[in-house]
């Protein structure tokens, strides 16, 4: 098939600066825990004192382990709150390894960050201004707007102790002199760097190795507290402002982002099945559920991408069809940045 209308409609899409959704996926290729990693750290780093405890948490153990799915895991019982504080804790301090690895390798500035370079090219075209929505708690989308040379606004000030504020976004922060832009970062879980205290003050304190005494991981797990704890702040200000940039946003461009999430995507799938608005995603591999939100949902306008084979890519698209594009990655996004820039 003659491929250039799909790069063309690829190149549109993306250079009209579409609101970027970051999944897991798009941390995978930095060595960030998979959830089944996650939930295999859980079972052999965590036991209890107290019997009641140890028997849901070996009660938990046991269904993980048959079904290797820890969110399913997570949303089967109603932990007690012993348990799910050492989940959250025992969660950051794996995630938070991994993180500051990455962050090890990213200080060698020989070294493509894909990402950053992504951010680049949208805010030199976008009137200095990009907003990003993750689920994860990682740093990955603040290291990439960093090499961006970009000022970062999460809701915290950017400051060695951080405070929460509904009010920092709503700043003009793109007329910063020194800075190439301004990019939002909405991360609807938390963060590595967000923690609570005990009289329920919120706090950011960056790239911690620890756990600060005293306070807790303001980061939201899976499962049944995930529901619970979103309705408290920082999240239901970060929650409200993600579902602001759903609703207003030209397109999406989502990268590593399955569909597996109650808070991103009812608004997202909204607006692409009913306001017929345009989006990407790109992965290694495209959920079941990704599939279904958007192919079965008879949405408009869509070009899915992932792997196929070792040197393939796989394209499912509204407009002109599914078909394999041979030699070549676009589901990589180094790859993918490569064709919207040439």
């Amino acid at each position: 098939m003659d491929t250039d209308p799909l790069f063309k409609q690829i190149q549109s899409w993306t250079n009209s600066i579409p609101l970027v959704i970051l999944g897991s996926g798009a941390s995978v290729p930095f060595g960030l825990p998979s959830m089944w990693m996650l939930g295999e750290y859980l079972k052999t780093n965590i036991s209890f004192v107290s019997p009641d405890d140890q028997t849901q948490f070996e009660n938990f153990k046991d269904f993980f382990d048959k079904t290797g799915d820890l969110e399913a895991a997570l949303s089967e019982f109603h932990l007690r709150p012993n348990i799910l504080d050492e989940i959250v804790c025992k969660t950051w301090e794996l995630v938070n390894q991994h993180d500051l690895n990455a962050y090890d390798q990213l200080t060698d500035k020989s070294k493509y960050f894909p990402l950053a370079e992504l951010i680049s090219h949208l805010l030199s075209s976008s009137g200095k201004k990009l907003s990003i929505i993750t689920t994860n708690y990682d740093r990955l989308a603040e290291y990439a707007a960093s090499f961006a040379n970009s000022f970062i606004c999460t809701g915290y000030s950017q400051n060695y102790f951080g405070h929460f504020s509904n009010l920092i976004h709503t700043n003009n922060l793109t007329t910063l002199k020194g800075f190439k832009g301004q990019v939002n970062i909405w991360k609807v879980h938390g963060s590595l760097d967000w923690f609570k205290t005990s009289a329920e003050q919120h706090i950011q304190f960056p790239l911690r190795h620890m756990i600060p005494a005293d306070h807790k991981p303001s980061i939201v797990t899976p499962g049944l507290s995930k529901y619970f704890e979103t309705h408290n702040e920082p999240y239901r200000t970060i929650s409200t402002q993600a579902d602001n940039e759903i609703d207003n946003a030209t397109g999406y461009l989502c990268i590593g982002y399955g569909f597996n999430d109650s808070h991103v995507q009812p608004k997202l799938i909204n607006q692409i099945k009913n306001n017929n608005k345009p989006i990407i995603v790109m992965t290694k591999e495209l959920t079941p559920k990704t599939k279904q939100h958007i192919i079965d949902n008879k949405c408009r306008n869509y070009i899915l991408i992932e792997e196929s084979g070792k040197n393939d890519t796989r394209v499912y698209s509204s407009n002109f069809g599914d078909f394999t594009l041979t030699g070549v990655s676009y589901w990589s996004l180094a790859e993918y940045i490569e064709l919207v820039t040439e």
